[in-house]
């Protein structure tokens, strides 16, 4: 397993390299001049051009892309070009606040999706499976931003019952909206796969053969059926942990949640390369690492599961 690990790990880095190499690209392509930002509109043309030639953005393309790689390799993010604060100080405030959003939305949908999958399984055909189906496929079909603004309309500005927006301690009332709002479709997907899993699970020859010998449904369920529907389970919910960390930033802009979704967001409207570069590749390794994660739980759920 450590072999595979090391494998993985080093896939990791020409993943980086091209996604620093075409993020690159792009931000070179928009217009606007990263100087005059950095110096406000109404700064003098020399204050300016002295902006740039410090910067480096004077330089030929090829030569700031190998600085950019070479200081990225060496764990050097820079400066901001809004705040002048190191990107590394910032990403290390942003990034948890990203993080406490993302694992509350995962453990409300893993939650409430587990236990509707197995109440569905349960009672397959009956009304509530259809029910809870219904529920789950429109709960797919909401688009997040306007999932968004509608909780945000009813519970803050019609019911008054939560904050619309901003951070508090990160759990705690201002994060019941913004982390319902993306557990509702994680949650739609987890009750579909859940039933399908268990559905498969209790059609075996052994869990008839285990009710045969008058075990309880409780008993059969929670021994016999969960832990061997368990894989697909987990393959949704860390998929779905994936999602959430790569889409969340419309999110955090809608609900001012200043995590680093809106951090990379800010970083993108002021043509602030170096954060925007950073977020991306930050968020990137993340979602690298729980699908690494993820694919090792593999072994430890099902013991005939081996990586060579």
């Amino acid at each position: 397993m450590l072999g595979y690990t090391a494998r993985r790990l080093l896939q990791f880095i020409p993943i980086l390299i091209g996604l620093v190499t075409v993020l690159f690209a792009l931000l070179n392509i928009l217009p606007g001049d990263p100087a005059r930002m950095m110096a406000g509109p109404f700064a003098n043309p020399d204050v300016v051009e002295t902006i740039r030639e410090e910067m480096g953005f004077n330089r030929p393309l090829w030569v700031q892309y190998l600085d950019n790689l070479w200081n990225l390799a060496r764990g050097e993010f820079g400066r901001s070009y809004q705040s002048r604060r190191p990107i590394l100080k910032d990403l290390l405030e942003v990034f948890p606040k990203t993080v406490q959003l993302a694992v509350a939305a995962e453990l409300t949908s893993a939650f409430i999706g587990i236990w509707l999958g197995v109440i569905a399984a349960t009672r397959r055909n009956g009304w509530a499976d259809r029910l809870i189906m219904t529920i789950a496929a429109l709960n797919l079909s909401f688009p997040l931003f306007w999932l968004a603004l509608m909780l945000q309309i009813v519970f803050a500005v019609f019911l008054r019952l939560l904050p619309p927006s901003g951070y508090g301690s990160g759990f705690d009332q201002f994060v019941i909206l913004p982390a319902f709002t993306l557990a509702l479709p994680s949650l739609g997907l987890l009750a579909r796969i859940t039933r399908a899993a268990l559905i498969e699970v209790i059609e075996e020859d052994y869990i008839r053969t285990a009710r045969a010998k008058g075990l309880r449904n409780a008993l059969v369920m929670r021994r016999h059926i969960l832990p061997n529907a368990l894989i697909p389970i987990v393959t949704t919910v860390g998929t779905d942990f994936v999602r959430l960390l790569g889409g969340i930033p419309i999110i955090e802009v809608i609900f001012a949640w200043p995590g680093i979704g809106k951090y990379a967001y800010d970083a993108l409207v002021f043509r602030d390369l170096p954060a925007l570069q950073a977020s991306v590749i930050v968020l990137a390794v993340a979602v690298s690492l729980v699908n690494l994660a993820v694919d090792l739980l593999y072994a430890f759920i099902n013991p005939r599961i081996r990586y060579v």
